[in-house]
């Protein structure tokens, strides 16, 4: 008897190709949910999603079509319960790995101090911004928001000495409508970008050509929780998110000033 002949490959390899086939779709929602819902246009990168992700992708798409190879023969005895324990552990992973994800999407673009700093939904309690600002019914997300800095002595010395970090106190949160002048003296001032010839910075060259003497709209740093930064293009007239510019706005904005020096 032929001992290879009564291993049933080809069953094997269609078995493994058609959850290759399923889990690259699943995983192709996901990622869309991901990149179009959750941490849209630069954000994805800003905020290195893809570090979560190195370890989801591999154990869903690869180690469950891997299980299924290994597992799966026709007319095997107990074949639906090794199925349904695949099953479960991919989506045990995929649910564990997209609630960690969920939980860092950006709930509030936060101004403190010359920038705008992302919070994430896990560091943030929506329960303490002021309904008399931020009525529930009508606050939207991500939340462009001011934080008010230390009002007296004492909040100043709990800043400096104590490191409270009222950007990240929803109950300090205020309409940017009220800050409108402080936001127009930190904005970046548009002049004194210099792009450089990189890639990146093709579109600062557009955005210069087409924003460049409209006043409603303004440009600061936006820091992730990465600690790396982007440019966001904030309409004051509308108080919205214009978009990003995908360039490190201190290289690109202190070359020039550098030059002045």
């Amino acid at each position: 008897m032929n001992i290879s002949s009564s291993i049933p490959f080809k069953p094997k390899i269609a078995a493994f190709l058609i959850h290759c086939v399923f889990s690259a779709c699943i995983i192709g929602i996901f990622m869309a949910i991901v990149m179009g819902l959750w941490f849209p246009d630069n954000l994805f990168e800003l905020e290195d999603v893809w570090e979560g992700l190195k370890i989801l992708i591999p154990v869903y798409a690869i180690v469950g079509p891997l299980l299924t190879l290994i597992l799966y023969a026709p007319n095997k005895k107990g074949l639906k319960i090794d199925i349904s324990m695949i099953a479960i552990f991919q989506i045990v992973a995929l649910l564990y790995g997209g609630w960690t994800i969920y939980g860092q999407r950006p709930a509030v673009f936060v101004f403190a101090g010359d920038r705008f700093e992302i919070i994430p939904y896990s560091e943030f309690d929506q329960s303490k911004l002021l309904k008399e600002y931020y009525p529930a019914s009508i606050t939207k997300y991500p939340l462009i928001t001011y934080a008010l800095p230390g009002q007296n002595n004492e909040e100043k010395k709990d800043f400096i000495f104590n490191n409270i970090q009222y950007q990240k106190s929803p109950e300090r949160y205020r309409p940017l409508n009220d800050y409108i002048d402080i936001l127009r003296k930190r904005a970046l001032d548009i002049n004194n970008f210099k792009p450089g010839t990189s890639e990146s910075t093709v579109s600062l060259v557009k955005f210069i050509k087409r924003h460049k003497n409209n006043q409603d709209i303004l440009l600061f740093p936006l820091q992730g929780t990465t600690f790396d930064s982007i440019v966001l293009v904030l309409d004051i007239k509308g108080i919205s998110n214009a978009g990003y510019i995908d360039i490190d706005p201190w290289s690109e904005y202190s070359r020039k000033n550098n030059e002045r020096k």
